[in-house]
């Protein structure tokens, strides 16, 4: 659950590619731009695809960036035929793509142009061929092909089995390779291979002629309903998830409110998005995203109320950020959340992550949390740590006369809001200095570092 800002269409100096990176069929942060950033970056103007593969505009893309995608939204009938008339316009399609463990929905659009996805592994090291030969290949670990004879192998593994491939389908280019070729890390900071996947990409996709003075537009998710004052925002494949979904923040609203005493912050959460993963979700405060299956949902619950309520949680933080514990104060959110709605598994996740921290500082009173390099089961069981004990000596509602005070005595258009900044709002909310409290757990907090009241 990563509080991201929604990115902006990137753009190169002089672009010679127009690419697409397609989230429709499974959603990834790596593809939402990280791809690019790795690959891409000084050749191409990359844009993100929200909405169904079946309806994108695809007249001025020369290139397509696809995954496996998910079982739970195979590549329908639509989408098929959008990318063979991309192909046979001249575009050129990146299939990345596994067939070993459970072979992926794109393997059977794959089947089409003959090409299997293969259970078999690469056997390492992997060589390049053709124009790829004398290239050094990196692999994480992904399958092998079985091709017919329109495909000229691009890279074999030890036994000679192919890793990478492409063919000319009409004027267009189809590319398939293993995932494990491509980086896959959120932050991009895995580029393997990238001295020449980018030249690859470029070099077929500037087949097809495009408009340089016309950028390619983001596309969203098309469809939409309302949910009282939420819009609701899903494609095709999504469709299917939104009302159950919307069901579960209808019940955890009223809850949250409760928590934080406070409705969210003016102007935000007026969206929600349906997105097509299990992977989690993300926030801009404005639109909240949802993992459409995270956690096993609709089967299991508890995972969705605990997403639900952390990324609506950000909400009601912004537009002041928590300094320290933006994202546990987010998930203790759902936790409290949990709780009030007598789900057991919310007890149980607040118990694992405080057990965890105790095994670096039983008691709670050694380890600074602020300090550069903190462990993560530190911060976040200290957290939770503090937001019970809050409870306990200062409650029932600590945590809503926080909220409450943090509202009404940061002014707008404060420049920052530090752990000092946050100590005092406390000591004001519960009417304490909370200063030595805070310092005998290792907090590095003093208050001569805020300009805020004391209580």
């Amino acid at each position: 659950m990563i509080h991201f800002l929604l990115l902006s269409v990137a753009m190169a100096a002089d672009p010679t590619v127009h690419s697409v990176s397609d989230i429709s069929q499974h959603f990834s942060f790596y593809m939402d731009g990280r791809f690019h950033r790795q690959y891409l970056k000084d050749t191409s103007r990359d844009v993100r695809n929200w909405g169904s593969l079946s309806q994108l505009d695809l007249s001025n893309v020369n290139l397509l960036l696809l995954t496996g995608g998910d079982e739970r939204i195979p590549y329908d009938e639509g989408a098929r035929r959008n990318i063979a008339s991309f192909l046979d316009g001249g575009g050129t399609v990146l299939v990345m793509a596994d067939g070993t463990g459970k072979s992926p929905p794109v393997a059977e659009v794959m089947a089409a142009y003959g090409a299997v996805l293969d259970d078999e592994s690469a056997a390492k090291p992997l060589a390049g061929v053709g124009e790829l030969e004398g290239q050094d290949i990196v692999l994480r670990r992904g399958g092998t092909l079985e091709l017919d004879e329109q495909w000229t192998p691009l890279v074999l593994d030890r036994d000679g089995r192919v890793v990478l491939a492409d063919r000319r389908v009409g004027p267009g280019t189809l590319i398939l390779g293993s995932r494990g070729l491509f980086g896959q890390k959120p932050d991009a900071s895995d580029p393997i291979n990238d001295s020449w996947v980018g030249p690859l990409l470029v070099s077929r996709a500037s087949r097809k002629a495009i408009d340089t003075t016309r950028p390619p537009r983001r596309t969203w998710a098309e469809d939409s309903k309302q949910a009282g004052p939420l819009k609701i925002e899903f494609h095709d494949g999504t469709e299917q998830f939104a009302d159950d979904i919307v069901a579960v923040y209808e019940d955890v609203r009223p809850h949250l409110l409760a928590i934080t005493g406070v409705e969210p912050s003016p102007g935000m959460i007026q969206r929600m998005l349906i997105l097509p993963t299990g992977g989690g979700g993300f926030s801009s405060g404005v639109c909240i995203a949802i993992g459409a299956w995270w956690g096993g949902f609709p089967a299991k619950r508890y995972p969705m109320v605990e997403l639900i309520s952390h990324e609506a949680g950000h909400s009601w933080v912004l537009p002041y950020p928590e300094p320290l514990w933006n994202e546990p104060i987010a998930t203790w959110l759902g936790i409290e959340v949990g709780r009030r709605m007598d789900m057991p598994q919310a007890t149980r996740t607040l118990e694992r992550q405080l057990a965890k921290a105790r095994k670096l500082d039983p008691d709670f009173t050694k380890l600074n949390p602020m300090a550069k390099g903190a462990a993560r089961d530190l911060i976040w069981g200290k957290s939770y740590y503090v937001f019970e004990e809050l409870e306990k000596n200062h409650g029932p509602g600590a945590m809503a006369k926080y909220f409450q005070t943090k509202r009404r005595v940061l002014e707008p258009n404060r420049q920052a809001y530090t752990m000092d900044d946050c100590v005092a709002v406390w000591s004001l909310a519960v009417n304490e200095d909370l200063f030595p409290w805070f310092q005998s757990l290792a907090f590095d907090v003093d208050r001569s570092r805020t300009d805020l009241p004391a209580p």
